[in-house]
């Protein structure tokens, strides 16, 4: 009689092996490299690629991941990096030139909003006993 288990199994998501095959071929990796990428034998990744064993799919997410077809976190479902470029959703391509603005601005902004709050402190006044201030 199997165990009970005490968490919730995460369904499994099957991962066609063509799909590896592909994502591995457009990375310009070899089997090998992404042998040694996942840290796993020559003969894991060919067996993989031709449907012989089923592929796990935090080996392909990882693959994927580190050669930069998918970034980690929901918050950047759907962005891609891709040769020295960050692709949106929508498919605007930057490049890290076109990010060094974006940051010079965010610390400016940043800067001016200290500077604001700093102003618009409420003034305390000091009190004042005996010619002395507090």
């Amino acid at each position: 009689m199997p165990r009970k288990r005490r968490y919730k199994r995460k369904p499994y998501k099957p991962v066609n092996y063509d799909v590896m095959r592909e994502t591995r071929i457009l990375a310009g990796l070899t089997r090998q490299q992404v042998a040694d990428m996942l840290r796993v034998s020559l003969r894991t990744v060919q067996y993989w690629e031709r449907g012989v064993v089923r592929i796990p799919y935090a080996a392909f997410r990882l693959l994927r991941i580190m050669t930069g077809y998918e970034l980690p976190f929901k918050a950047w479902e759907g962005w891609m990096l891709l040769r020295n470029q960050l692709i949106s959703p929508e498919g605007k391509i930057f490049t890290p030139g076109d990010l060094y603005p974006l940051t010079w601005m965010i610390d400016k902004a940043r800067m001016w909003d200290e500077e604001y709050r700093r102003q618009s402190a409420p003034v305390v006044p000091l009190k004042v006993i005996k010619g002395e201030m507090l």
